[in-house]
């Protein structure tokens, strides 16, 4: 029986829930879904520090620290990135862990369960978060021994597009992406393509993020379609090239800005890179949003209610603009 998966969003509320109750969790999703992120993303949002450790790339030696001779007795020196400060807050970040030796798990089982490892004690108002990929993603795996995961809540997170798209466009995501993935939102994710050794990329939200940063250099596309085949894998890089083509089609956004409402043909893929297009040059300023809510009106209703969701997500301001309320009871119901 396969393991029910959670959003990202449902991710944020249950890790509250944990870090309220103190209880160890181990977040299990794919790679570039966004584990790292959302765990670094909670500390700042709750103003915790946030520790770091890359599981992978330990020995056990270098969790439980080094012999001291003390007196005539050994003590075991705790390592420098553990937290000390008794009074501090945080995330004790144990990331990458079912990559790690059995020899490393093994020696966080203390940790884990009594927050101890050895003469270390962590601090009473740090909380424990584990992630780490897949056995079926095909990485360096190794299966958590059932006593070590017997000592955490287990949740499996999957990559969902309205997820990303709220994180694309407060993070500022190039519209060619969100425009493809709102076209396309089943390429968010895809399965590396195993047989493939010349080009081992493939989808997943993190290389759409480093698409984007390289889009912004980029002003021909043309010019960097094998690094779009080599970020994002070749099959979704055809579709993603051939969707940018769009975009020359596209009428002036500036001037809708400024009154000047062309007739737009009723084509989705069309319609989905207007709508990221009209949401990136968005100013906040009155004059757009006047004219925002008189466009978005005049597209096929499915298409206007995103535009102006989209758009409250970038600035919340528009909820508090005059001709909101009007618009809200007009298609109010549209709004899931």
């Amino acid at each position: 029986m396969t393991t029910p998966s959670i959003s990202t969003t449902e991710l944020y509320r249950h890790i509250d829930t944990l870090l309220d109750t103190d209880t160890p969790v181990f977040i299990h999703g794919s790679p570039g879904i966004g584990k790292s992120y959302i765990v670094a993303d909670v500390a700042k949002k709750h103003n915790l520090e946030l520790v770091d450790v890359r599981l992978s790339q330990m020995d056990p030696v270098d969790l439980r620290g080094v012999p001291s001779i003390k007196g005539d007795q050994t003590v075991w020196m705790p390592p420098v990135f553990f937290p000390k400060d008794k009074d501090s807050k945080g995330i004790l970040f144990l990331d990458e862990l079912n990559s790690a030796p059995p020899s490393v798990q093994a020696a966080i089982y203390q940790l884990v369960l009594n927050r101890k490892m050895g003469e270390y004690e962590l601090p009473k108002a740090w909380r424990i978060i584990c992630a780490g990929n897949r056995i079926s993603d095909r990485g360096v795996v190794f299966r958590l021994p059932t006593p070590l995961a017997n000592r955490m809540v287990h949740l499996h997170v999957q990559a969902h597009f309205e997820d990303f798209k709220l994180f694309a466009i407060k993070a500022k995501i190039h519209s060619f992406v969100i425009g493809f993935l709102s076209f396309r939102p089943d390429l968010l994710s895809t399965e590396p393509v195993v047989e493939d050794d010349a080009n081992p990329a493939f989808a997943t939200p993190r290389s759409y993020h480093m698409l984007s940063n390289i889009l912004k250099k980029s002003k021909d596309i043309n010019k960097i379609i094998p690094i779009i085949y080599g970020t994002i894998g070749y099959s979704a890089g055809i579709e993603f090239t051939s969707y940018v083509k769009v975009y020359e089609k596209l009428p002036d956004v500036e001037a809708i800005y400024k009154g000047d409402y062309p007739e737009i043909e009723n084509q989705p893929a069309l319609l989905y890179a207007l709508v990221s297009a009209l949401v990136e040059y968005f100013d906040s300023s009155d004059k757009h949003k006047e004219h925002l809510f008189i466009f978005a009106q005049m597209l096929p209703t499915e298409f206007g209610v995103m535009l102006i969701k989209d758009v409250i997500v970038k600035d919340e301001s528009l909820a508090l603009f005059s001709a909101f309320d009007a618009w809200l009871a007009k298609y109010g119901e549209y709004i899931i």
